[in-house]
């Protein structure tokens, strides 16, 4: 028991929770403390639903006269902002992604946000086969972030190597963590890859985010 303590410690990554610069705010309906399903082919609408999170303005802010800071690391500042006595907290994500770092920081313009590749290989990455340190690694985050929004995408290829009942089971977990913690959590899929019963699975405890011609402006989040 200790020496598998001492591995989980050792292999798993620091991840701090972190805002981005602020951008513009395109945000579907979206409510803490729930659950998404994006179907969809591969991951794009996703990414875009979370990258709008993690990169918009605050709503129904306290201090509407605040300047929207645009610099990275702007929680290190000593200069005077009253979104510092802010009771809100701007959102934070992490990412797991089946796209390198690289590709989906370009792509979506994410500076401070953690993002990992599901992969054996490269930096920044976790194994499709340690959904243990998966879950981990969100549990953790999901206790340090005071507005967290989780992501992640590949869930096929988890199910392929692990198979569909460990996965299932992680992400129950993890759907327990976002209610308790007042979280967000995205999960894309594409429903062709995956048995029928196994997509009900997936899709009972969890809102249906697809795109479907729904949101074509992406305009309202609900913070509270």
């Amino acid at each position: 028991m200790i020496e598998k303590l001492l591995s989980l410690i050792q292999r798993k990554p620091e991840v701090l929770p972190a805002t981005e610069p602020i951008s513009r705010v395109i945000n579907c309906e979206i409510v803490r403390g729930s659950n998404y399903l994006v179907k969809e082919p591969k991951v794009e609408f996703s990414m875009k639903i979370f990258a709008s999170l993690v990169k918009g303005k605050c709503q129904d802010c306290d201090h509407p006269e605040a300047f929207p800071c645009e610099s990275v690391g702007c929680e290190r500042c000593t200069l005077f902002c009253t979104c510092k006595n802010c009771s809100r907290t701007r959102a934070q994500g992490l990412c797991f992604s089946m796209r390198s770092p690289e590709e989906t920081r370009m792509m979506y313009t994410l500076q401070t946000t953690p993002v990992f590749w599901i992969s054996n290989h490269g930096t920044d990455r976790v194994s499709p086969s340690d959904l243990e340190l998966i879950a981990d690694m969100i549990g953790s985050f999901l206790k340090k972030s005071k507005n967290a929004v989780i992501l992640l995408d590949g869930v096929e290829y988890l199910i392929a190597i692990n198979g569909f009942i460990p996965v299932f089971k992680m992400l129950r977990d993890i759907q327990e963590w976002t209610i308790l913690n007042r979280a967000v959590f995205l999960l894309s899929v594409n429903p062709a890859s995956l048995e029928k019963k196994e997509m009900a699975l997936i899709e009972r405890n969890m809102k249906d985010l697809s795109l479907q011609g729904r949101f074509p402006d992406w305009q309202t989040y609900r913070p509270e």
